[in-house]
């Protein structure tokens, strides 16, 4: 089992944070279906307004684009937000000529490239909290944008088993950190997992 410890620096982000969990953990159901499906209606009984306003809810509901960005609204708060744009302006400075980081990017991540079960979110006390997640094939999508996505919630990942060695997460700044690997703790952590 992977995890990732956090600081929780505001109750109130956690449990805005915990919105977007349950979203992500909704979305890796098999049966999992958008609910922005073209809505029903009764043409017959539309007058040619009603028509108009019908058809432009079905264009809305074909934009896949359109459809994310309001799953991400629904799910992001502005402050994440706000983060998140702060964190892909250092990320396109860094890419120069070799493109653009769109904010939509790691919403999309989220949903669909970091590839884990998520199988269980707590607070281990008043401060401190942890996200266990399982995966079935290496590489699942990395750890670097789930990180960010936690700081965006003001959660400060601390430590972290990414499926080879449990880690020490020391930040450098908002978006930079290190990994001091523990071997000590890895053994142990590893073994417990075999039992």
């Amino acid at each position: 089992m992977l995890y990732v410890k956090f600081i929780i620096e505001e109750n109130e982000k956690f449990n805005d944070f915990k919105k977007l969990y349950n979203h992500l953990v909704a979305v890796r159901k098999p049966d999992f279906d958008f609910e922005d499906e073209v809505p029903e209606f009764d043409w017959n009984n539309m007058n040619e307004k009603e028509m108009e306003e019908a058809l432009k809810k079905i264009d809305l509901a074909s934009d896949k684009d359109a459809l994310e960005l309001k799953r991400y609204k629904n799910v992001i708060p502005e402050y994440a937000n706000s983060f998140f744009k702060k964190y892909f302006q250092i990320d396109n400075d860094k890419l120069g000529n070799f493109g653009v980081q769109e904010l939509l990017s790691i919403f999309n991540y989220l949903e669909f490239g970091f590839e884990v079960d998520l199988n269980n979110l707590e607070i281990v006390n008043n401060s401190n909290g942890i996200i266990e997640f399982s995966t079935g094939n290496f590489p699942f999508g990395g750890l670097e944008r789930f990180f960010i996505t936690l700081k965006a919630f003001s959660l400060i990942p601390t430590q972290c088993f990414d499926g080879f060695s449990v880690n020490d997460i020391k930040w450098e700044t908002d978006f930079e950190y290190d990994f001091v690997e523990l071997k000590k703790e890895t053994e142990v952590y590893i073994k417990k997992q075999k039992c």
